[in-house]
């Protein structure tokens, strides 16, 4: 079966995906999935084109794959809708929640002159100022698909591996204001001031507010407590 006939009976059957869930017996029955397959049998026609969230008869967790954090809400609304209905006649996977296709995200390539503009030689990561594995790191995971020439440096920042590959798979559970990260420079000030590993840092007023963004800007927050660390050691 051909992508374009596979779509389009996904679509009716999904309402354009207004209706997101198919069960196994039906995906059978309309021939997206193989009869003779047992629970990888959704993969072939699945995994790679749609976004999905794969339910089954057991206490086996949900697989989700492709899934945008709009998908991940909708299906934690949805959970629980179908635990009552009829069992397939084989495997254990009971159905599929179709968000919709898979829009694979172009190759996103950073400048050489951008690169050695943020990854200058002696730069340190912005968050645990480590030395080491220094990466030429997107500001914002999401941003547009701008023209080479348009491209700002400002975009860009310097991270070291470790806490690039933490930004980056917060921000695909949906996660960016910097209070919700471990430890998002804090190791570094410790050292400043010398405090304990146990040290408990006070609230910045900024922090009671969803407008501040660590990863937006690394450098501006840890600068905001060293500045209110330092207010509270020369007012004593």
């Amino acid at each position: 079966m051909g992508y374009q006939e596979i779509i389009s009976k996904v679509i009716v059957e999904t309402l354009a995906f207004t209706k997101p869930f198919i069960h196994m017996d039906r995906l059978i029955e309309l021939g997206l999935v193989d009869i003779t397959n047992n629970g990888g049998a959704w993969r072939t026609t699945f995994e790679k084109n749609y976004r999905v969230s794969v339910v089954y008869t057991t206490n086996r967790k949900p697989k989700h794959k492709n899934i945008t954090c709009e998908d991940e809400t909708k299906f934690e609304s949805l959970e629980g809708s179908y635990t009552n209905l009829k069992k397939p006649e084989k495997g254990e996977v009971l159905g599929l929640f179709i968000w919709g296709r898979n829009i694979t995200p172009k190759p996103r390539t950073i400048p050489n002159w951008i690169r050695e503009r943020v990854c200058y030689k002696g730069v340190r990561c912005l968050i645990c100022d480590e030395d080491r594995e220094i990466e030429c790191d997107h500001v914002d995971d999401d941003y547009p698909d701008i023209p080479h020439d348009q491209l700002q440096v400002s975009d860009f920042q310097a991270l070291c591996q470790s806490c690039n590959k933490k930004k980056r798979e917060a921000n695909k559970r949906g996660i960016k204001y910097y209070r919700d990260i471990r430890d998002p420079g804090k190791s570094v000030i410790r050292l400043l001031f010398g405090l304990p590993s146990d040290f408990k840092f006070p609230l910045l007023a900024e922090e009671r507010f969803s407008n501040v963004r660590f990863y937006r800007n690394p450098q501006l927050i840890r600068e905001m407590h060293i500045n209110h660390l330092r207010r509270i050691v020369y007012c004593q």
